[in-house]
């Protein structure tokens, strides 16, 4: 039994964390050295062309699909669309968390101002409820 899970290989679904890219997937279609490899979007499903990346800029998924080293951009995009790596990938925790904070980060102060707004009313709310149900209780 080994103790790693995901490895560096033809297949690999990575998330971009650094870059122009960043916090995108692509797939890992072939491994130049023990610092790079060679990733695709594919560019036709999500923007990312194929290029050479270096593996401190990418962190590997549980996602794998089945194709060989330096395999062709449709055989890439039939794979990718097949098993719906992209549905798949949207139900993740990580892959909410990033669209999260990508929404944030796009709220104007306005919208800040009416989110902290109904956040007061909730635990004014909640606050209230508790409150009232600990009287019943006693």
């Amino acid at each position: 039994m080994s103790f790693f899970g995901r490895f560096v290989e033809a297949g690999r679904i990575v998330l971009i964390t650094f870059g122009k890219y960043a916090d995108k997937i692509a797939i890992i279609v072939d491994i130049l050295d023990q610092n790079r490899v060679l990733i695709d979007g594919p560019s036709t499903v999500n923007g990312i062309p194929r290029h050479v990346i270096s593996l401190k800029w990418v962190s590997l998924t549980n996602f794998k699909i089945d194709i060989k080293r330096g395999a062709k951009l449709g055989e890439i995009e039939k794979k990718f669309k097949e098993e719906k790596i992209e549905e798949q990938w949207s139900k993740t925790s990580l892959a909410k968390k990033l669209k999260l904070k990508d929404m944030r980060a796009k709220m104007t102060d306005f919208d800040r101002f009416k989110l902290g707004f109904a956040k007061s009313k909730r635990k004014a709310i909640l606050g209230a409820e508790i409150k009232r149900l600990m009287k019943e209780k006693k």
